[in-house]
């Protein structure tokens, strides 16, 4: 899994559009920065009755995926300015107004090419170091503990996340190859 952030390298595209919502940004995901394909979860506002706050999944509760990555707009090389808020670390949600935190989310009903997807395997004790994680077609598709896609095996992913079942969102539509690593979900949510 790639770590770097705020630079748009195609990591989602979006290939039928779905139910889209507008989304507040959680402090967390404010000060660590997210990838397009981030699944998140609701999570509490108490300064705002109006937005939805979003915290990324564990892979127990999620309301959708962000469309977009965080972007810093202060380097104009690797921001596009397409996304709606600003890679904010040092903006609390007390001090950020209202709306600019605000992004696109991604609830269900659409097919998308991603690259933000878990490519190392669970082991049968939940720990992510089991080799590389292969994908099939029409097998279903889950949030891992990590808040992104994975076709790990039921059991080794309520080990990981300590939920009761895996949160099923889709099918895979398309295996990620060496020609082409992104990975095709059809996502049913």
């Amino acid at each position: 899994m790639s770590t770097r952030l705020n630079i748009n390298n195609n990591d989602l595209e979006l290939m039928f559009n779905g139910d889209k919502f507008p989304v507040a940004i959680g402090p967390n995901l404010r000060r660590n920065g997210w990838r397009a394909g981030t699944w998140v979860k609701y999570a509490p506002n108490e300064f705002s009755a109006t937005e939805f706050t979003v915290e990324k999944s564990e892979g127990i509760y999620a309301a959708g995926f962000l469309l977009y990555p965080s972007e810093d707009y202060s380097d104009s090389r690797t921001s596009n300015y397409r996304n709606f808020t600003s890679f904010q670390v040092n903006i609390s949600p007390t001090t950020a107004t209202s709306g600019s935190g605000v992004t696109t989310m991604i609830s269900g009903g659409t097919r998308i090419l991603t690259r933000n997807y878990e490519t190392t395997a669970l082991d049968n004790l939940g720990v992510r170091n089991n080799g590389t994680l292969n994908y099939s077609l029409n097998s279903p598709l889950y949030i891992s503990e990590n808040g992104i896609l994975t076709q790990d095996p039921p059991a080794n992913l309520i080990l990981a996340t300590g939920g009761d079942s895996p949160l099923f969102v889709g099918i895979c539509s398309k295996v990620p190859t060496t020609d082409d690593p992104r990975l095709g979900a059809d996502i049913k949510y």
